[in-house]
């Protein structure tokens, strides 16, 4: 005896939608398919239970005894299957359930908060589970739909969108440690300084600059090494060391005259805030709904914390990109 999953669920269907139209070319226009195709799928059932189901001429089709009967058999198991594809459908096209998202700790606790506000206003059936790491968290083993990254983002399948307008981390002291320290004609002479680090980023000693001559590392000894902007900004602007830092946090103390910037033809590239997903098929409305919701909070200047990252189009959110596991 044949099973329900055994059968062929094309099959079912246009047997059931040749039954309703009572005819071969309505029921074949309605599922979006040939006539011969229809023919196939329904000959194919039949064949399967050993029966005819319908009746044919060249005016009408009806249902034999025996397919009037199956059809009343089939029909609430079609009918439910249709209600499940329906709260699917409605599922896909309302954020509701959970959300896990993964940002770097001081990015986080900067500029996050705003988001999140607008975002459950915006989308009370979702409960969203944030955690803050510097670490690189592995968003497929760990279960986590959304993380947001600063770069430069290494290969892998991991599909990302950008969120916010490049910028750059540039070198500052204070006119304090230049008068005792003199300052650094040339990249190279940053190994004789004290620096200020910050330890949430690979390679955090190694310095990469940007001049006429090209891209230059320079390994730096850390005078003081820590994962906050803010305290090596304050660090800085003691007179401590020479501090890499966002342009975002040091606008008031230039202003003041607080850090002035050192070797200026040496900028790092400008980089950019990211939010990095597993995939693009099938984008969740949780994801979708978050990703808004950064570009609409952060993107403007808040995400401008962190870089530097490889540049992605920012008007499609589903292009693929290289993006840090």
């Amino acid at each position: 005896m044949r099973t329900m999953i055994d059968q062929d669920l094309n099959g079912l269907t246009a047997f059931a939608k040749v039954a309703e139209a009572q005819s071969f070319r309505g029921a074949a226009r309605a599922l979006g398919l040939s006539k011969s195709a229809l023919s196939q799928r329904v000959a194919k059932l039949e064949e399967r239970l050993g029966a005819r189901l319908l009746t044919r001429n060249t005016r009408t089709v009806r249902l034999t005894d025996v397919g009037e009967s199956y059809l009343e058999a089939i029909a609430p198991a079609l009918a439910a299957l249709q209600a499940a594809d329906n709260l699917v459908a409605d599922l896909q096209q309302r954020p509701r359930g959970n959300l896990r998202l993964t940002a770097p700790v001081e990015l986080g606790q900067s500029v996050l908060g705003d988001a999140l506000i607008w975002f459950a206003e915006r989308h009370p059936e979702v409960d969203v589970h944030v955690e803050l790491t510097d670490r690189q968290v592995n968003l497929v083993e760990e279960g986590f739909d959304l993380a947001l990254r600063v770069g430069p983002l290494r290969d892998s399948s991991l599909v990302s969108r950008r969120i916010s307008e490049p910028q750059a981390k540039r070198l500052y002291a204070s006119p304090a440690y230049l008068r005792i320290h003199g300052a650094p004609a040339t990249p190279a002479d940053l190994v004789d300084h004290r620096c200020l680090v910050m330890t949430a980023h690979t390679d955090a000693s190694t310095w990469r600059l940007h001049g006429q001559e090209g891209a230059q590392s320079v390994v730096v000894r850390p005078k003081v090494a820590i994962n906050s902007w803010g305290v090596l900004r304050d660090l800085a602007i003691a007179g401590l060391g020479i501090a890499r830092l966002p342009e975002l946090y040091v606008r008031d103390a230039l202003a003041a005259g607080d850090l002035v910037e050192v070797l200026p033809d040496h900028a790092p590239p400008p980089a950019a805030c990211y939010a990095v997903f597993p995939s693009v098929r099938n984008l969740s409305p949780n994801i979708r709904a978050m990703i808004d919701a950064l570009i609409e909070r952060l993107g403007a200047e808040s995400c401008r914390l962190h870089g530097p990252s490889r540049p992605t189009s920012a008007d499609r959110d589903d292009r693929r990109a290289r993006a840090s596991r």
